[in-house]
């Protein structure tokens, strides 16, 4: 049991952290919901079923009910995959992808949980995945106005991965809020080090310059 628990908590981390690189490497829009590219209905069908298949060998496995999730997750299957990664939860209150996933999509309908639950999974993620819950952190605190707490969130995800560009530019956002402009362009210019050729950063530089 120990060494297919194994197995399939790697498969699932492979697609989350694969998607993850594609994120760090892509664009500035602070954090997607993390679902792997689309596939054609067919292998998404039969992939399910594997993943099904899967949690019917061993229902108390955490990672299997997550990785079921992911997969109905790419399905569009929004309610399915919540119901999943909470039964993940429940059998594992430290499955950081589960926390993290529920963050993402309970981030509007329950924002306080969602904190909550984006604040544990950065707790239990392993050291360079913690950026991605941490950066979806910042972002609530940028809605609800509060930049002093976001900017001391994204400087953690920084901390964690500053090779990617979504905790600059989450922190330059903060600093422009709290009427640094000189902080907030130099993190813009540390994003452009990472993605020199990527437009928001640019303009955003341009304009901080002028």
């Amino acid at each position: 049991m120990a060494v297919r628990t194994r197995s399939t908590r790697g498969l699932t981390l492979a697609v989350l952290l694969m998607t993850l690189a594609v994120v760090g490497l892509g664009g500035t829009v602070l954090v997607v919901k993390l679902r792997p590219q689309s596939e054609p209905a067919s292998d998404l069908q039969r992939e399910i079923q594997q993943w099904e298949a899967a949690v019917d060998e061993a229902p108390g496995d955490d990672w299997a009910h997550a990785g079921l999730a992911m997969a109905l997750l790419v399905a569009g299957r929004d309610g399915d995959a919540t119901a999943e990664f909470e039964q993940a939860l429940t059998l594992n209150a430290k499955n950081w992808v589960a926390l993290y996933q529920l963050g993402l999509l309970t981030r509007e309908s329950d924002p306080v949980r969602a904190a909550d639950l984006l604040e544990q999974a950065a707790r239990y993620a392993p050291r360079s995945s913690k950026s991605a819950p941490l950066v979806a952190l910042g972002n609530i605190a940028l809605a609800r106005g509060d930049a002093e707490e976001a900017r001391s969130v994204f400087r953690r995800a920084i901390a964690d991965a500053p090779f990617l560009i979504d905790p600059h530019v989450g922190l330059a956002r903060a600093l422009e809020q709290l009427g640094d402009a000189k902080g907030a362009l130099e993190q813009y210019r540390e994003a452009a080090r990472y993605d020199p050729n990527n437009p928001q950063v640019n303009e955003a530089i341009d304009k901080l310059e002028g």
